[in-house]
């Protein structure tokens, strides 16, 4: 990767990690390894990447290391991020930081509600087991409701 090409990304605080989840955060560090995000940040790595790495901070931000991927740092990112560290972790208290489901909601005909695309089988990785990645027609979340806008820029702002 061209050092040059590098962007990192930071979204303004939009979760509140509860102790009980930073400490299992934190032990998911210790036993995976730290970089300069992580230090950076004092942050965690939710996904090394289908697309950018993506992490979440101790005091609820997501940052992204954007090499190539043209992240634009929306609130539809920031949850599928949520929702792809759940799988890539296993840690399931993740769950708490997405948003409850509004009474405008509606199931996603894209996923058929999963959260998850899988192309029909068709995606296969190097070994050619097959896998399904975060829908983001939903964020991961299911469903979309027009009171959470998935579009809106969630960048810190200075950034």
């Amino acid at each position: 990767m061209a050092e040059d090409r590098r962007r990192i990304l930071v979204s303004k605080r939009l979760f509140q990690p509860n102790a009980a989840l930073v400490s299992e955060l934190q032990a998911y560090r210790q036993a995976h390894g730290s970089d300069d995000i992580t230090r950076t940040y004092d942050a965690f790595l939710l996904d090394p990447g289908l697309g950018p790495a993506v992490y979440l901070s101790v005091d609820g931000r997501v940052v992204w290391d954007d090499d190539f991927w043209g992240v634009t740092a929306t609130r539809g990112e920031a949850l599928a991020s949520i929702s792809a560290g759940v799988k890539k972790t296993r840690i399931g208290a993740l769950l708490s930081l997405l948003p409850l489901r509004p009474g405008d909601a509606s199931d996603c005909s894209n996923c058929s509600a999963s959260g998850w695309f899988d192309a029909h089988g068709q995606l296969q990785d190097v070994h050619g087991k097959h896998f399904s990645v975060v829908c983001m027609t939903c964020a991961g979340l299911g469903w979309t409701a027009p009171s959470i806008d998935l579009r809106e820029s969630v960048l810190e702002a200075g950034v």
